[in-house]
């Protein structure tokens, strides 16, 4: 096995204490192949001015009279055909070059030798941003923010061994562009200012992060040649930085403005094998080293299974000897037997068909902060995603499989709300962990925004797809591990875990998120296509309005509002020490301060809902009781009014910190933007839309799923342009 070595010798004078010693210059000594190899040449160049901030000296490249030299070798691997596949146990692989990269350290006199040992160009750039970021304290926690130290003194000890490992051999995120989110006008469209500058600040957080793999939606566009010609040079770039890039697209799918890669009468009279190829050629002038896609029309649908089985066979011999790329399919959480449309034919398991299934890789995804192994995650008509599991270790031993989680929900659970449910932390370390234990080959995160902390979610799960030893002893990460890193405070570190185990415990475990969501559009559908796509209450409002007893409010105020009244109270004594002044950097105190706010804003939504639930109970005891007065009920919806007042100031403070235009992300869209929502991801946000419509709902008495509604449901569903 050919090794790699650099070296970084580092000169210093002994100052405070054995293991402190400053730092006085730091010079990259590399070869002109590896100083115009793309990855490392970037990485490099990225590492000399990240260093360059950080110190308190000069650093530069090829200087042998600096005090600390970083010597990159000469001979490396050829980095052509690095991103092909290969076939084990006859399940065909994507592949990826060897990753694994160990640093070791001795003293020599004056001087600290750090040598790193890895085997392709991928490595060394990935050993260099894990010096930088798990070694010397930097933070790559947000595309737009970087957290750099105060790097005057080099304090690791003199004799080290880090050994380190990626747990997934592919490891990135899906942006789910079919969402107003952040990067959804930069990746989806050509005239978005700034656009691709914006993606490969995007893609730069990913290499920085160790990540190997983008993936977004596509959604319909007229103009699909001009979008290939304005979205390749930033795939381009992310491929050179040893990045893999996907499209997810659809074969058919009539939900969002999903990319179909073929129409029906009478859009077209062409036929699918013709549509289908002719849509391919023009997305691969793009060289897309995968094809993520959809075959349903929606998540709830299984179609033709027969036909839809030919047309996979089809596609998948195009993507793979056409175009020299590969496709991958998920698994939704939907059961098959809660399909709205049960499949007309059995999947019939021919040579073909087994052959499709050992080429072409599976996600499994799951969704929210639910985890494999949870008791209780009632979404998609499940009581768990125990189902989930299984499958995934079933699939695996016939394909490729990834693991396919979430970090946000965006459409009515958490940072629509908003809430910075906290349980997204240890619910993502644990399935992670697992999957870890499975040799499980791929984690692709779903990501859905990033604003309201969710970024911090997002950059932990970048961080624990990596796992090392220092000195033999395995380093074992915690739920807020890296925030933890960047606050560099215990007492504050300690309060975010409090909270975080405060929500764990109520909000989770007691199921108090059934009350918290706000209600989706076919929570309020009537009885037979009100599906549970998320968790709600035991009965539905209009029930407990209309019909509870006396008996069923009683227990509604013993499962919810006791408890809700409990998680409040206690994240209030914890929100107050959280105000108190700490020794901060200007950014760490905007960090804090958006963190805070973010459980601010998640408690005060604890604090309405205990009033309108309050009002609504109270509403329907008057009914049962004539005797009560009318303004016993009406006292909390006062209440209710004014802590919606409180929380829209909170709203106003976070929406100074937002990294991206306003205009994109959290007011209507002009013409509608790519998507189809006229609205960006924090429009509910900025008028606390769900909050205001829950207290006129219970006012009125009207709960309908056209109450108040923002949702183009017609558009959204694919029915109307």
């Amino acid at each position: 096995m050919q090794q790699f070595t650099i070296l970084i010798i580092f000169c210093w004078s002994l100052l405070f204490s054995y293991n402190s010693h400053a730092i006085n210059g730091i010079s990259i000594m590399a070869n002109e192949d590896l100083l115009h190899q793309p990855n490392t040449q970037k990485t490099i160049d990225d590492c000399i001015r990240l260093l360059q901030q950080a110190c308190n000296c000069p650093v530069d490249a090829n200087n042998r009279e600096q005090e600390i030299l970083l010597q990159l070798p000469t001979e490396v691997i050829p980095a052509a055909d690095s991103l092909s596949s290969y076939i084990k146990d006859n399940i065909t692989y994507l592949a990826y070059p060897a990753q694994d990269y160990t640093w070791r350290s001795v003293r020599q006199g004056n001087q600290i030798i750090l040598t790193l040992d890895a085997q392709s160009y991928e490595a060394i750039s990935f050993g260099l941003y894990g010096l930088l970021q798990e070694q010397l304290g930097f933070g790559f926690y947000h595309a737009k923010e970087t957290y750099i130290p105060a790097l005057n003194f080099w304090n690791l000890t003199e004799k080290l061994e880090w050994e380190v490992t990626p747990r997934f051999n592919k490891r990135g995120f899906h942006i789910h562009t079919m969402h107003p989110l952040e990067m959804t006008e930069p990746l989806l469209n050509p005239d978005c200012p700034n656009g691709i500058t914006l993606v490969k600040e995007y893609i730069d957080w990913l290499a920085r992060n160790q990540q190997n793999y983008l993936e977004f939606n596509l959604l319909e566009t007229d103009e699909l040649e001009r979008w290939t010609a304005y979205i390749k040079p930033a795939m381009l770039y992310a491929q050179q930085r040893g990045i893999m890039v996907a499209l997810d697209i659809s074969l058919h799918m009539t939900q969002q403005k999903a990319f179909m890669l073929y129409q029906s009468f009478p859009n077209t009279l062409q036929g699918k094998k013709k549509q289908i190829e002719a849509n391919l050629d023009k997305l691969f002038e793009v060289p897309w080293n995968l094809i993520s896609m959809e075959f349903s029309a929606t998540e709830f649908t299984e179609g033709n299974v027969k036909k839809k089985q030919a047309l996979e066979l089809y596609i998948n011999d195009l993507i793979t000897n056409k175009y020299n790329s590969r496709l991958y399919g998920r698994e939704h959480v939907v059961k098959k037997e809660n399909t709205l449309g049960k499949a007309k034919e059995e999947l019939v398991l021919t040579s073909d068909q087994a052959l499709l299934d050992a080429t072409r890789g599976m996600f499994v995804h799951t969704v929210m902060f639910y985890g494999l192994r949870d008791e209780k995650a009632p979404v998609y008509e499940n009581p768990n995603l125990l189902h989930m599991l299984d499958i995934l270790k079933e699939e695996k031993k016939t394909r490729e499989v990834w693991y396919f989680p979430e970090s946000a929900y965006w459409v009515t659970f958490d940072n629509s709300v908003p809430m910075l449910l906290l349980p997204y932390l240890q619910t993502r370390l644990d399935d992670i962990l697992l999957m870890d234990t499975l040799g499980i080959e791929g984690h692709l995160t779903f990501s859905s925004g990033w604003e309201w902390g969710y970024w911090a979610i997002d950059w932990s799960i970048a961080r624990w797809s990596w796992k090392s030893k220092f000195n033999g002893q395995e380093i074992v990460p915690g739920a807020i591990t890296f925030i933890g890193r960047i606050l560099q405070n215990s007492e504050a570190t300690n309060l975010l875990k409090q909270a975080a185990d405060l929500q764990q415990e109520y909000i989770k475990d007691k199921e108090l998120i059934r009350y918290l969501v706000a209600q989706t559009i076919t929570d309020e559908l009537p009885w037979g296509l009100s599906m549970e796509f998320h968790p709600r209450p035991p009965q539905a409002y209009p029930y407990m309005a209309r019909k509870a007893s006396q008996t069923t409010i009683d227990e509604w105020y013993t499962n919810a509002i006791n408890p809700l009244k409990e998680l409040h109270e206690k994240t209030v004594v914890i929100l107050e020490q959280m105000k108190q002044d700490f020794e901060w950097t200007e950014q760490q105190a905007a960090i804090w301060e958006e963190l805070r706010l973010g459980i601010e804003i998640t408690n005060l939504r604890v604090a309405h809902k205990i009033q309108t639930l309050q009002y609504l109970l109270q509403k329907r005891v008057q009914k049962l009781n004539k005797d009560i007065p009318e303004s016993d009920a009406e006292q909390y919806l006062f209440a209710a009014q004014e802590i919606r007042k409180n929380a829209l100031e909170v709203v106003r403070l976070q929406e100074k910190s937002y990294r991206y235009p306003y205009n994109w992300i959290a007011e209507k869209i002009e013409g509608g933007g790519s998507t189809s929502y006229d609205f960006g991801y924090l429009y509910t946000v900025s008028n606390l839309h769900f909050w205001e419509r829950e207290e006129e709902q219970i006012k009125q008495n009207k709960y309908g799923a056209l109450f108040r509604n923002i949702w183009d449901v017609a558009r959204i569903g694919g029915i109307v342009d």
